[in-house]
Formats: C-alpha cells, structure tokens, sequence
C-alpha cells in the first residue's frame, strides 16, 4: 500500500487549519461588534440614570434655596438661611454635572441653557429680596403674590421635563441593550451551530482519507521505531564509553595538574630558599641593588606560587560535585568580613551586611565567591578613609540579585569585558596585588550555580558587582 502523500496530507492540513481559522474570525468580529453595540447601550442607558439622579439633586438645591430664603424672610430667623447658601455653593457643581451628562444631546443642552436663564432671573429676585428685607423695604408683597413661588415652579418644570425625556430615553436604551443581548446569545449560538456542522463535516471527511493510509504509516511508524531502538543502544552504548574516557580524561587531569603544582612548587621554593639564604649570609657584600634584584626576585616566586594555587582551585571548580543545600548567605559574609578585619585590624572601614540574605547552592564555593568580591572590595578600599562595603539584595526584573558594592577606587567601565576573564587586571600590580583569577573564579561558580554576575562602577567612585543564583531546591 502507498504511504499517504506528504503535499495531499499538507493540504488536508492547510484546509483543516484554515478553515476553522476564518470561520473563527468572522465569529469573533462579529461577536465583538455585536458586544461593543452592547456595551455602548448600556453605557446610554447608565448615562441617562446617571442624568436623572443628577436631576433630582439639582431639583433639591433650588427646593433648598427657595424654602431657606421663605423661611427666613417670614420669620427672620438666620437659621433659615444656612440651606439657602449651602444650596448656593452646590448648586454651579451640580449644575455643571448635569451639563457635562447631557452634553451629547442638543434638545437637553437647550433646556439646560433655559435653566440656567431662570436660575439667574431667580437669583436676582431673591437678591433683592434680602436686600429689601435687610433695609426694610416692601418685600412682603412679592412674597405674598407668590412671584418668587412662580419662578421656582418654572425652574422645577424644566428639571421635570428634563427627567420626564431622560426616563423615556433610558427605557428606549434599557430596551435596546436587551435586543442587543439576544443578539449576541442568538447570534453566537447559530454560528457555532454551524461552524461545528463544518468542522464535523470536516473532520469526518479528512478522517476517511486519512484512513485509507493508516496500515501503511502504522508500518514505515514500526520501522522507524525499530531503527531509532537500535540507534539508542549504539548511542548508549558510545555514551558509556565517552563517560568511561572522560572519567580517565579527569583522572589524568588530576594527576596531571598535582605533578605541575609539585614539579613547579619546588623550583620556586628553592629559587625563594636560595634567594633568602644568599641575603642571610652574602649581604653585606651585595650593593642596594643587589636586595633590590633579590626583593624582586622573592616576591615573584611567591606570586608564582599564589598563580599555581589559583589556576589549581579554578580548573577543580570544573569538576566539583556540586552540591544543593540552605545557604546562609549573611552568615558567610559576616565571617569573611571579619577574618579580613582581623587581618588588618587598623583598617578604617565598615561593612553593612543586610541579615537573613539566604539561597540553596553549595556553600563551600558560595563562600569562596564572598571571599573574592568582599576581598576586592577590601583591597581596592585600602587607599579610602571611611571606606564602607555594603552586601545586600535588591530586585530585577522580578529576580533576586546579590550585591557587593564599595566606595573604593573603581574601574572604567570601558575594559568591564576584561573582568571575569584570568589574568586580566585593571590596576597595575604596584597598587593593588593580586592574581587576576578571582573574578575568572567567581564567575565560573555562579556559572555552575545556573545564575549571572555583573559589575558597575565609576572612575574613583567606588564599584558594584551584582550576581543571582538559580536556586534549586534538592
């Protein structure tokens, strides 16, 4: 039997996938039009509530002013005049209110416009009312012919009229949201109705086709899976030989790197011990410059033997078991912090270690990246009156990251690539001492750790190394 065809099945593919896809889109355009017609009937008919309450509330302040000024005026009592004003200082707010709520119907605007023509005409009559009133006038008789009664049941007629309208438009827009609805409901479901009769169509007729092949994949599916089960066992099979190669490779490197270290180690001491030896017993004849050579000489045996015990811990990180434990972080600094300060007890620095700082890695080699960032940051702070290190947290992106920072001598950022590479030095050995495998070293332990370290720092303004570690709980 013929295997299926790769472009025929391609095609059911495409028509498979392309199919659904648009009938989807056009569902979902027109469910979205259909809900956006909804949403904007709703949102008529919230503002036509929101027209109406804001109605009766400008209603109830001119109610407000108009009895607080009869009251007073009948009875000359003042208390008669606080809802009068207090109504006044509301009033232009709600007023406004009610205008910006009916902004977008004109015949509302209109009568908007009329109302505030009335509450001006009001306002003057109850001006001079009080006027008349204050320097005893005749104010009775407008009060008696019912003048100022008259001008306030016009303005609550307009508010009547203005709520009568709104309370009509609402329940059109209350009605027209409701056919949305249905329309969405009714309109959703046919179209489901009918995109699912396609793709059962659909997938009932790709099913067949796809039938007629099955035997014939099902046996190439066999075939492949009996060649790939060999192909494991022969890879197995060669990767058990690479670990067995690699283990030996490691052996031999071990080996290897205790000769170097022992095969090099006793040159230098003797270079160092004869060195010593002839300043002990020729120095009185050798001239200034002869100790001067010698000096010389010792210290770089001695930073010989500082780069062998350094390239030796850096290639053993490579090939340390790590380990996945609780690692209090603070703690660890704080003991290297003070076995630097019991070193130089006569230093002027402080340290600021934030408590609590914690993780999971190996805390063997945590310690040692503390040691090489603390140890920096006190090396290059030994030429700082009231030098402080700080070591705490802070958040990036969401993650934590661990930093050192020091108000030390600093680095231009432009050699920051040199950093975490070995040897490479940023100050001239004469200033500060050093190696240049401690960063190479940090970096490969946060390396193995599944996190990132990175440095900022200014020219004489001091530097700060950040790192994370990918803690992973065992």
């Amino acid at each position: 039997m013929a295997y299926l065809d790769p472009n025929r099945f391609r095609h059911l593919l495409i028509r498979s996938v392309a199919l659904p896809a648009v009938l989807g889109t056009m569902l979902a355009v027109l469910l979205f039009w259909e809900v956006r017609q909804l949403l904007q009937a709703d949102e008529s008919a919230d503002r036509s509530d929101a027209v109406l309450a804001q109605a009766v509330q400008v209603r109830q302040l001119f109610i407000d002013r108009e009895t607080g000024l009869r009251g007073f005026l009948l009875t000359g009592d003042s208390q008669f005049l606080e809802p009068y004003y207090t109504a006044g200082e509301h009033l232009p707010d709600a007023t406004h209110l009610l205008g910006s709520l009916v902004s977008d119907s004109p015949d509302q605007q209109a009568r908007l416009v009329e109302l505030r023509r009335r509450q001006a005409a009001w306002e003057a009559f109850a001006d001079d009312e009080l006027r008349s009133f204050k320097s005893g006038g005749n104010w009775l008789r407008p009060v008696v012919e019912g003048e100022g009664k008259r001008r306030m049941d016009g303005i609550r007629r307009l508010l009547d009229e203005m709520s009568s309208v709104e309370r009509t438009r609402a329940d059109q827009r209350g009605a027209l949201a409701e056919r949305q609805a249905r329309m969405v409901l009714w309109g959703g479901a046919v179209w489901l109705l009918v995109l699912g009769v396609l793709l059962s169509w659909m997938g009932r007729r790709q099913l067949v086709v796809l039938s007629s092949d099955y035997e014939s994949l099902l046996e190439k599916a066999q075939a492949q899976a009996n060649a790939l089960r060999a192909s494991e066992a022969r890879l197995e099979q060669r990767v058990a030989q690479r670990t067995q190669e690699l283990t030996a490779a490691n052996r031999e490197l071990e080996t290897f790197s205790y000769s170097v270290s022992h095969d090099l180690r006793a040159p230098l001491r003797a270079v160092d011990g004869f060195s010593q030896a002839l300043l002990e017993d020729e120095g009185e004849r050798i001239s200034s410059e002869g100790h001067e050579h010698l000096r010389r000489l010792r210290a770089a045996a001695t930073r010989m033997g500082q780069l062998i015990d350094d390239l030796l811990r850096l290639s053993r990180l490579s090939r340390a078991e790590l380990r996945q434990e609780p690692v209090d972080l603070s703690a660890l600094a704080r003991e290297v912090a003070e076995g630097l300060k019991r070193g130089e007890p006569g230093r002027d620095t402080t340290f600021d270690i934030a408590p609590g700082l914690t993780t999971y890695g190996d805390a063997r080699l945590l310690r040692v990246v503390l040691e090489n960032l603390l140890g920096n940051a006190w090396k290059f702070t030994s030429q700082r009156s009231g030098a402080r290190i700080e070591f705490f947290i802070e958040s990036r992106d969401g993650h934590p990251h661990y930093c050192v920072r020091d108000n030390g001598v600093g680095f231009d950022m432009a050699y920051a690539s040199k950093l975490f590479s070995p040897f490479q030095r940023l100050h001239h050995p004469s200033e500060f001492p050093g190696t240049g495998i401690g960063l190479a070293t940090v970096q490969r332990i946060i390396h193995r750790h599944g996190g990132d370290i990175s440095a900022e720092a200014v020219p004489d303004g001091g530097a700060t190394f950040r790192f994370t570690v990918e803690a992973s709980h065992p």
